[in-house]
């Protein structure tokens, strides 16, 4: 009887020595979970969130742009007009350099 309950002992604490690990497993997944959990929760605001300021950047990006474009207009406008000025101003110096004094 005695070396029946020795066995009984050591199958019996074989199986509670897995029954701890396996519950040590199972509280660390749901803490896992638990985590996963929040994030996902975080994530989804976080993308609603984004999700619905898309259209605002968008048009922040197209206003910009639209100013961009305007301004290089306008400076390329300028610059045009500062090389037809630099082209009369020379027709002007050459006219004065070739007429007698």
């Amino acid at each position: 009887a005695v070396v029946s309950t020795q066995s009984t002992g050591v199958i019996l604490g074989g199986y509670q020595a897995k029954a701890v690990a396996l519950s040590k497993q199972i509280e660390e997944i749901n803490d896992q979970l638990d985590t996963v959990s929040v994030e996902n929760v975080t994530y989804s605001k976080l993308r609603e969130t984004e999700q619905s300021i898309i259209p605002y950047r968008l048009q922040k990006l197209q206003d910009h742009l639209q100013r961009q474009m305007e301004r290089e207009k306008g400076l390329q406008d300028k610059f045009k007009s500062l090389l037809d000025q630099r082209k009369e101003l020379t027709l002007d110096l050459a006219k004065l350099g070739s007429s007698p004094l």
